[in-house]
This record gives C-alpha cells, sequence and structure tokens, in this order.
C-alpha cells in the first residue's frame, strides 16, 4: 500500500494526446509551430478552466521563439482545423491588458457545460481546385528540320551587314 502511494506521489502532471486525435486528418495538416501551441494551451487547461484558458500570440511567440505573426498564424489553423475555440479576444485598447481567452473542443466547456463538439474529427482537406486539360491539337512545331542551310544563313549575314 505505501508502496503505491509512494509511486502516485512522484507521478508529475502530464499533457495527455489520445491516439485517436493524433491519427485525425486535421492533426496531420497541421505544421509544428501549431502543434506545440496546441500543448502549451492544453499545458494551461487544469480540467475546469475550458473557456477560459487565457493564452495570447505575445506570449506565445516569446516562449517558442517565434515571430508573432507565426504565431498568429497557428492560432488561425487551429481554429480552423476545430482544435480551438476562441470565447475571448485579447485586447491593448485597456489599461489593463489580457489575454485572450480559449476553448479546447475535446473537453467539456466548463462556462457552459455544453459536452465536447470535437469538430477537429469532422475536419477535411480543402478539395485542390483542378483546371480543366487543356486539349491537345496536334503538334504546335512542324515536324521537319531546319528551312535553309548553315551556309545560306552565313551568306544572307555578309549581305546584311554589307561585306
Amino acid at each position: 500500500m505505501s508502496r503505491e502511494r509512494r509511486r502516485r506521489s512522484y507521478e508529475g502532471r502530464h499533457v495527455r494526446l489520445d491516439h485517436y486525435l493524433l491519427k485525425t486528418p486535421a492533426w496531420q495538416s497541421l505544421n509544428a509551430v501549431a502543434r506545440v501551441i496546441y500543448i502549451e494551451v492544453k499545458f494551461r487547461f487544469n480540467g475546469s478552466n475550458n473557456g477560459r484558458i487565457p493564452y495570447s500570440i505575445r506570449e506565445a511567440a516569446d516562449a517558442l521563439g517565434i515571430g508573432k505573426s507565426t504565431a498568429a498564424d497557428a492560432f488561425k489553423a487551429l481554429q480552423v482545423c476545430g482544435f480551438l475555440v476562441a470565447e475571448r479576444r485579447g485586447h491593448f485598447d485597456r489599461k489593463m491588458r489580457h489575454a485572450s481567452e480559449w476553448r479546447l473542443t475535446e473537453a467539456m466547456c466548463n462556462l457552459t457545460s455544453n459536452l465536447p463538439t470535437k469538430e477537429f474529427a469532422r475536419w477535411q482537406p480543402a478539395q485542390a481546385k483542378t483546371q480543366k486539360p487543356v486539349p491537345v491539337r496536334g503538334p504546335t512545331v512542324p515536324v521537319g528540320g531546319p528551312i535553309g542551310t548553315c551556309r545560306r544563313t552565313a551568306i544572307l549575314e555578309k549581305r546584311r551587314y554589307g561585306t
């Protein structure tokens, strides 16, 4: 019994990524920065703050050593793929600035008590626009060798330059 207690006390907090999530097309389409930001947001989730997880673009950029536009693109990709939903956007127009607050779609919302939506499981990549094929109408270059000879070309050049 004491051995089990001791083992539990050494276990630390961890971020759990389920296999079903990692195998979705949405996760496969994310770049490395978006995946790391998702892990950072999930690290801030404590089980009772879903919908109020604070994480700003500037914080992400500083923590990961990337640019703010790269971090903003990663947050946008996470929203488009259905992993995160912005419950409240951050502002700089107040004296007290605050970060954006996020909700993970794989967990129950603690603000509204709604069930997990798991929007990422229904996400499909956009179909690539295919162009209509150009019809083949025969050869565009005439078949055969060059017209004239090299000698004839030399004669024309002499006439042109007056030699």
